[in-house]
C-alpha cells in the first residue's frame, strides 16, 4: 500500500506539472508573460508539493505513535498474563467448519 501511494502521488505530481505546461504554452501570450507564467506555476507547483509533503509526514506520525501505543499495550497484556502464570489460549481453526462450509457452498 505504501509503494501505491507513493505512484498515486508521483503521477499526481507529474500530471499537474505537465497540465500547467501545456496550458501554458497554449495560451496566447507575450514570450515574457509565458515565461513569467511558468515561473508562477512551478512556484506553485513547488509550495504544492512541500504542503503534501507535510501532511503525508504529519499523517505518519501520528500513525505511528498508534501503532507504538497499541503494540506497547499489547506487550503490557502479554506480561500481565506471564506474571499471573496463566496460559495464553491457542487459537485454532478446526477443519471440520471449513470442510462443511464448503460443502454448503457446492450445494
Amino acid at each position: 500500500m505504501k509503494e501505491n501511494c507513493k505512484s498515486f502521488i508521483r503521477g499526481a505530481l507529474a500530471g499537474s506539472i505537465i497540465g500547467s505546461v501545456a496550458a501554458l504554452l497554449f495560451a496566447p501570450k507575450s514570450g515574457r508573460e509565458l515565461r513569467q507564467n511558468i515561473t508562477d506555476q512551478a512556484r506553485n507547483v513547488s509550495d504544492k508539493g512541500q504542503e503534501l509533503a507535510g501532511k503525508i509526514s504529519d499523517t505518519s506520525i501520528e500513525y505511528t505513535d498508534k501503532i507504538k501505543e497499541t503494540a506497547s499495550a499489547v506487550i503490557h497484556e502479554i506480561g500481565q498474563w506471564r506474571k499471573k502464570g496463566e496460559i495464553i489460549p491457542e487459537v485454532s481453526i478446526s477443519s471440520a467448519t471449513v470442510q462443511e462450509d464448503t460443502e454448503k457452498d457446492a450445494l
